[in-house]
């Protein structure tokens, strides 16, 4: 991979928990002067942290939704699996775009994710932005994220 850039985040920890309940990432309590464990006393999460991890939810979500869409428009997958992550307008509009054969640079031969951005848009909504190859050619996806009913859904997209 001479030159290559690859954006994507880390592969989730899957390392099973240990019998102190944490995994391979749990530290031991600090131990204080007095030489006993000193231990935080109510949330154990500093402030803003929630944001934070919406945030890398929104990525990871992305990622994988972009993903799918391109196993999708490649008939690697059946559409009817974009049904829980996207709009029922974005699933149209796939439908649409397999139908008439209006994916980008099909003729290119498979695509493959490359790069994926995020730019928020608020808590809960993000612009997204997304590199793609196919063959020798690179292309684009644009889109938008929104979290709703407890999940996050792809709500517009478009494939350049």
């Amino acid at each position: 991979m001479s030159g290559e850039f690859v954006s994507l985040s880390a592969a989730p920890h899957c390392e099973p928990l240990t019998e102190s309940g944490g995994g391979a990432h749990h530290r031991p309590a600090r131990i204080g002067a007095s030489g006993h464990a000193i231990r935080r006393v109510g949330s154990c999460r500093p402030a803003g942290l929630g944001r934070v991890e919406k945030a890398r939810t929104a990525q990871r979500f992305t990622e994988q939704v972009f993903r799918l869409l391109l196993e999708v428009v490649d008939h690697r997958r059946p559409v009817q699996q974009l049904r829980g992550v996207v709009t029922e307008r974005v699933f149209a509009a796939v439908r649409t775009m397999l139908c008439e054969d209006l994916v980008p640079g099909r003729e290119s031969g498979s695509a493959t994710l490359v790069r994926v951005r995020l730019t928020p848009d608020g808590p809960e909504a993000a612009e997204a932005f997304a590199v793609y190859r196919r063959g020798l050619r690179t292309l684009a996806i644009a889109g938008r994220v929104e979290w709703s009913r407890g999940n996050w859904h792809l709500v517009a997209m478009r494939m350049y």
